[in-house]
């Protein structure tokens, strides 16, 4: 009878085991498929964050380099951002690309799907991830690098006007022919920044010196560096050595060395240098033109932009 007894409870214990493991073992397979779905969730969303990311950097990439091409021309400024999408496998057809009223913004809104892996389980396919960035042009307050050491009297600015940056013998002011200092004095600086462009910064209301005298030796320099260069007015890259940033002053009507305020900066195209007299001409004509600058929406409108990333 003890046995018998002893069988029956020892049996029962068994199945009771039995049953309490099989529990278990549902309960850590349904957190498994929980935290799995979790973790599946996770990289989903993850790709779509990133995917949202790439699609704004390339968007932003593409509205820089397309500014570069305004005011001038939105034609070419709509090709370039195309080219840069497709660099950045972003398919123009998913972009609309609108350029401003005035050809000085450039804005680029775009999408693009994201197809789920994990996220399927529950019967969702992907999503779409959108993007806009806006490139505005305005006029510089500031230039960082490439300014070249002639000056201009500021006055309006004409697309297209010639203009005198440096005069030969018997003009000028009391010794000034248009040659400013920057960055220091003397024909080694000047040599230095009239070849390659002085490489601080000069902002609008800074005060300048003038160079006086004509360097004539160094002028000669520039004249056969430039006069080598084939480019012309109608037709030169955007890289062209002929392309000069010179800063606006309020007056060079000074004695001698003198201090002259920066009132704004204008973009010229070196159209000739010749000699007049022994003594070196440079003429140049004002075009509209982007270079590496601060911008300021309240400084007059002389042609020379900076650009402003905003979204």
């Amino acid at each position: 009878m003890k046995s018998k007894l002893v069988r029956i409870v020892s049996e029962g214990v068994f199945k009771l085991k039995s049953d309490k493991n099989g529990n278990v073992s549902l309960l850590v397979l349904f957190m498994m498929v929980i935290l799995l779905s979790g973790a599946g969730a996770a990289i989903d969303v993850g790709r779509v964050v990133i995917d949202r990311t790439k699609l704004t950097d390339a968007l932003d990439y593409a509205a820089l380099a397309a500014a570069q091409e305004l005011p001038n021309n939105p034609t070419a400024a709509i090709a370039v951002a195309k080219t840069f999408l497709m660099e950045n496998d972003v398919d123009p057809l998913d972009v609309t690309i609108q350029i401003g009223a005035n050809n000085k913004s450039i804005q680029l809104s775009g999408k693009r799907n994201v197809d789920y892996t994990f996220l399927r389980i529950l019967n969702l396919e992907g999503t779409d991830v959108a993007a806009k960035s806006k490139v505005i042009l305005g006029a510089v307050s500031a230039v960082k690098g490439g300014l070249r050491p002639y000056a201009i009297e500021d006055f309006p600015y004409v697309y297209g006007a010639l203009v005198t940056l440096k005069n030969g013998a018997g003009y000028g002011y009391n010794g000034n022919y248009g040659v400013v200092a920057l960055g220091g004095t003397g024909s080694s600086v000047y040599e230095e920044n009239a070849l390659h462009g002085y490489d601080g910064e000069v902002a609008i209301g800074d005060e300048i010196d003038t160079e006086p005298g004509n360097m004539a030796s160094v002028s000669n320099q520039v004249q056969a560096y430039i006069n080598a260069i084939p480019h012309t007015f109608e037709n030169h890259p955007r890289d062209s050595e002929r392309l000069w940033t010179v800063p606006l002053v309020d007056s060079l009507a000074e004695n001698g060395r003198g201090t002259v305020v920066v009132t704004g900066f204008a973009q010229v195209f070196v159209e000739e240098i010749q000699k007049k007299s022994g003594k070196i001409e440079i003429k140049a004509r004002f075009i509209r033109f982007v270079v590496n600058g601060e911008i300021d929406t309240t400084v007059v409108d002389r042609g020379t932009y900076g650009v402003k990333l905003i979204n």
